[in-house]
């Protein structure tokens, strides 16, 4: 027969509350029982894991079947607690289900110190944790309360707080996880945390990897970018936030040890903000071309270089045909809406400087335009010959 099934149906039709206290046991039938047990857990425990090479796969099953085992005994241990307190062997018993159970410790742990990687993600036995969940409960509740009087933002102590409880109510729990929340807390509690940022940098570190806490940060990082109006300042944050994970050392234990770690979370989204805001920044640009080249072919093209330009509309203006009145005004008009081959942008401070500070070879270069002017005048119009010509 398997030893484990001959274990497995020795527990339940022998050691059952029921098969005990319905029949006339006395203290020496108990104490023969739990000899019974001791010795089959002991053949088990030396044919199943001692004096053999055993895959990984192996070992978890088989020490899964000795957590299941005391699950098992527990809860004819509870059972019995809650049921069967005027029995007159209640008391013996339960105290036979108490030495049965912390002989399944013994084997458990050694064979989980044996075998590290498997006893770490074993869940442990229902009796184990019992003890357990109190002191973990109390531990979590004070972290709770450290958080709540600490300046940090609400939403995210609501979010820590909901995954601590979530985490205390699990059915299962491994050593692993309690490693982990027991770290994650003893780093929180000896800290006085100046503001949010801070314990964002314990949770990068220590790699919280829910879902929770990254949108959490995706989020508050939105924010920010929202309150910066220019694209640049927003990629000047986001590279200052590449360089502060980069300089924090994460662990390599997650919470979360099948999801993808807080580390790459952050990275790949950092990563693709900046990527996004090149990308604007860049399209921006081209707009900003397009649009200066459209203003472009809106401006009248004069072929006058624009100190030329400048001068010539001086000329407009101390002749009287265009007013002294609002100058600057002037001046801005003609920047506004002309161009010259070589400045399809005049500047109006440029342009009014100009008229006034004029070169000798620019007033004459604009004196053989006003005469070719003149000449057409005369040829087209017939006022050579015209009295006061």
């Amino acid at each position: 027969m398997n030893l484990t099934f001959k274990i497995f149906q020795w527990v339940d039709e022998v050691l059952h509350p029921k098969a005990l206290i319905n029949n006339e046991i006395n203290q020496e039938d108990l104490l023969k029982l739990e000899s019974g047990f001791l010795d089959q857990l002991k053949n088990y425990t030396e044919q199943a894991f001692i004096g053999t090479t055993l895959s990984r796969r192996h070992t978890t099953i088989q020490l899964r079947q000795l957590v299941n085992l005391s699950n098992t005994i527990y809860g004819y241990l509870i059972c019995l607690t809650s049921g069967s307190k005027r029995k007159k062997t209640s008391s013996e018993l339960r105290l036979i289900y108490l030495h049965l159970l912390n002989a399944l410790e013994k084997t458990i742990a050694a064979v989980s110190q044996s075998e590290p990687k498997v006893g770490s993600k074993m869940p442990l036995t229902r009796y184990n944790y019992s003890g357990l969940k109190m002191e973990i409960k109390t531990v979590v509740i004070n972290c709770l309360n450290i958080l709540k009087r600490s300046p940090i933002e609400k939403k995210l102590y609501h979010l820590i707080e909901r995954e601590f409880l979530l985490f205390i109510n699990k059915k299962e729990i491994n050593q692993y996880e309690v490693d982990y929340i027991w770290n994650l807390i003893r780093q929180i509690a000896n800290l006085e945390l100046a503001d949010t940022s801070e314990l964002i940098d314990i949770l990068f570190i220590n790699e919280f990897n829910t879902r929770s806490f990254f949108d959490f940060y995706s989020n508050d990082l939105n924010s920010r970018l929202n309150d910066i109006p220019n694209l640049h300042d927003q990629l000047l944050t986001i590279i200052a936030e590449q360089d502060r994970f980069n300089g924090l050392a994460g662990r390599k234990i997650k919470m979360f040890p099948c999801h993808v770690s807080t580390e790459d979370h952050f990275k790949t989204l950092l990563s693709n903000k900046e990527r996004h805001l090149k990308q604007l920044i860049d399209l921006r640009r081209v707009i900003n071309q397009d649009e200066q080249f459209s203003k472009s072919n809106h401006r009248l093209k004069i072929f006058l270089s624009v100190a030329q330009l400048g001068l010539f509309i001086r000329l407009f203006v101390e002749k009287g045909l265009l007013a002294k009145e609002n100058i600057g005004d002037q001046f801005t008009f003609f920047a506004s809406h002309f161009s010259t081959p070589q400045a399809p942008f005049i500047s109006a401070e440029s342009l009014r400087k100009k008229s006034t500070d004029v070169e000798f070879a620019t007033a004459q270069k604009l004196k053989a335009h006003l005469i070719g002017m003149l000449n057409w005048l005369n040829e087209n119009y017939n006022l050579s010959n015209f009295k006061g010509s």
